[in-house]
């Protein structure tokens, strides 16, 4: 395991990292030298402007969430939640274990064996054989099923918009139905006032007030002064 070690740092020491390197575990921490090593040698896969250097745990998590999700998932590594943890704290050997990975996935791609990573898809048409259960399988250069998952993000992501649309649209017509029956509360309410009986005092009220306005004393003979 000690020569495999010395074998990765030499590896790291032949790429070019944006920050000096002092200790493994804590420069990696955010994720960000890895992603400049990645994007040498997937320049298509990897998005530099997602990730920015980072000091808070939380922002960490992000960027490890993100890599692990664009990035290390279509080279068929994927990160535990407990391992993301442990490289967000820099635990020792964390950093270590995942660059090995990515390390053997380099040589594999560069030795000109890329496909020899495949995926297996069952169908009844599939011309490569059988499996144990009955079932058959065909294999599917890594290239595709790469394609293929960019195809399920973007479609993933538009669906999660629609959703918030949709979301928006039905908070939307609750405000408009509670605007509606107060509304129609304010409208009965002035309904049942107008129809309500007036009371015997109302109505004498009315009848004298109709009687005084009604009744105009003569204006005084100029003759009789």
């Amino acid at each position: 395991m000690e020569g495999d070690y010395e074998e990765l740092y030499k590896w790291i020491e032949e790429h070019t990292i944006s920050r000096p390197k002092r200790n493994i575990n804590r420069d990696f921490a955010d994720a960000v030298p890895l992603v400049e090593i990645l994007k040498h040698h997937y320049p298509k896969l990897v998005e530099l402007h997602n990730y920015c250097p980072k000091n808070s745990y939380s922002q960490k998590l992000i960027n490890w969430e993100t890599l692990n999700k664009k990035v290390l998932k279509k080279l068929q590594i994927n990160l535990t939640k407990k391992r993301i943890d442990q490289l967000c704290k820099a635990e020792m050997g964390a950093i270590e274990r995942l660059l090995l990975e990515i390390k053997q996935k380099v040589e594999q791609k560069t030795s000109g064996n890329e496909h020899c990573e495949v995926f297996y898809l069952e169908g009844p048409n599939s011309p490569v054989g059988k499996l144990q259960n009955g079932t058959h399988k065909k294999m599917v250069p890594s290239t595709v099923v790469d394609k293929m998952q960019a195809q399920l993000d973007e479609k993933s992501e538009a669906v999660n918009i629609l959703k918030n649309k949709v979301d928006h649209l039905e908070n939307l017509l609750n405000i408009k139905e509670e605007r509606i029956k107060d509304l129609s509360i304010q409208l009965q309410t002035i309904v049942n006032q107008s129809s309500r009986p007036e009371s015997a005092q109302e109505r004498a009220s009315k009848f004298f007030g109709f009687f005084q306005s009604s009744t105009i004393l003569p204006e005084p003979n100029k003759h009789e002064q």
